[in-house]
């Protein structure tokens, strides 16, 4: 039977256990795999390490064989946010993590899986014992170095140990688990800075191009 797998993260520390589980469902069921991520900011709103979270979960996306849905909330609930995924999708099995709660915790804490099961219809819903621990976003990535983006064709291209004079210099964020050049590139611009994804060695959008 063919069916569609959404796994819902939040919490870095915990996402890579649940996207491991969302694989071995969608291979058991031959069906389409998600990862599920809800934002209460607008991408351009997002801070510094709020950027290295959601670029996480989407190389565990890419390393998992998941489509990445980042969808940001408008003010509504989180139970809505994925119901809506769900029902977008056509998902039939939810993966959620949570953390072993205290008796009252149970007593005064919401609980998103009531709220989701009255929303949801025909969704089974698994529930992913996960750990309580604060992530700490740069254990994540490897100690940013200087680089360049060289433009080459229509898109730029990341150069390290080499300097161009048309480059743009920045600093190169790798993702520690990854194998290729993958991470983010922070652009300093006076007193700002403004950060683009490297995918494979090359700018995954034409952010820079519309300069």
């Amino acid at each position: 039977m063919r069916e569609n797998i959404l796994v819902c993260v939040s919490n870095p520390n915990n996402a890579e256990r649940l996207a491991q589980r969302g694989k071995i469902l969608k291979d058991a069921f031959q069906g389409e795999g998600y990862i599920l991520s809800v934002e209460n900011q607008k991408d351009e709103d997002l801070d510094f390490n709020e950027l290295q979270t959601k670029f996480l979960f989407e190389s565990l996306a890419e390393k998992y064989g998941l489509q990445m849905l980042s969808k940001y909330s408008e003010g509504k609930k989180i139970a809505k946010v994925i119901a809506d995924a769900a029902q977008q999708y056509k998902i039939t099995q939810i993966i959620l993590g949570q953390a072993v709660q205290t008796k009252l915790e149970r007593l005064v804490k919401h609980s998103l899986i009531n709220d989701l099961f009255e929303l949801l219809e025909g969704v089974d819903v698994h529930v992913v014992e996960v750990t309580r621990k604060i992530h700490d976003p740069s254990e994540d990535w490897d100690k940013g170095f200087p680089a360049q983006l060289v433009k080459k064709g229509s898109e730029y291209h990341l150069t390290i140990g080499e300097k161009h004079e048309k480059g743009i210099d920045g600093i190169f964020f790798k993702e520690l688990s990854s194998d290729f050049s993958n991470g983010f590139f922070v652009i300093q611009k006076d007193k700002n800075h403004e950060v683009v994804r490297i995918h494979h060695g090359v700018v995954d959008s034409d952010i820079l191009g519309k300069e």
